[in-house]
């Protein structure tokens, strides 16, 4: 593929799913069996998220984020209390690498499933799990 090509591609992905932002009367939105993104979070409607089955969380917004309501401290305690693991992979928005790729790969096929990712809207998350399964990286 040349790199006109992939390029075009990652932008059509991320074109795509920028606008899949969650909508408030919907906790989370399913990219695969095994994996959901939600966007802005609250202890609230994490506690509401820890009772739909989830094994694993990763949360890809920086805690010092603008606008970020909630550390991933106090997310991983509510997640401990119903025994799902949390992973810190915080990203910046608009600058996914692909370090950042490889590193959510590596999760992705290591954590037990179904996964909950974590972030502002649900795009930077989704633009991760789909760079990632887009480059054949992910097991499933």
């Amino acid at each position: 593929m040349t790199e006109f090509c992939f390029k075009a591609l990652i932008f059509s992905v991320i074109i795509s799913f920028s606008g899949t932002v969650i909508a408030e009367d919907s906790l989370s939105k399913s990219l695969a069996p095994s994996l959901s993104v939600t966007g802005d979070m609250t202890t609230d409607k994490f506690s509401k998220l820890m009772q739909q089955g989830f094994k694993s969380v990763i949360v890809n917004r920086p805690d010092q984020e603008s606008g970020n309501k909630v550390s991933v401290n106090a997310l991983r305690e509510i997640a401990e209390a119903n025994q799902v693991g949390v992973i810190y992979q915080p990203v910046t928005s608009g600058k996914i690498n692909q370090i950042d790729i490889n590193e959510f790969a590596e999760y992705y096929n290591d954590l037990p499933k179904p996964i909950l990712m974590v972030c502002k809207s649900g795009t930077r998350s989704a633009s991760l799990y789909h760079q990632a399964k887009e480059q054949g990286l992910l097991d499933e």
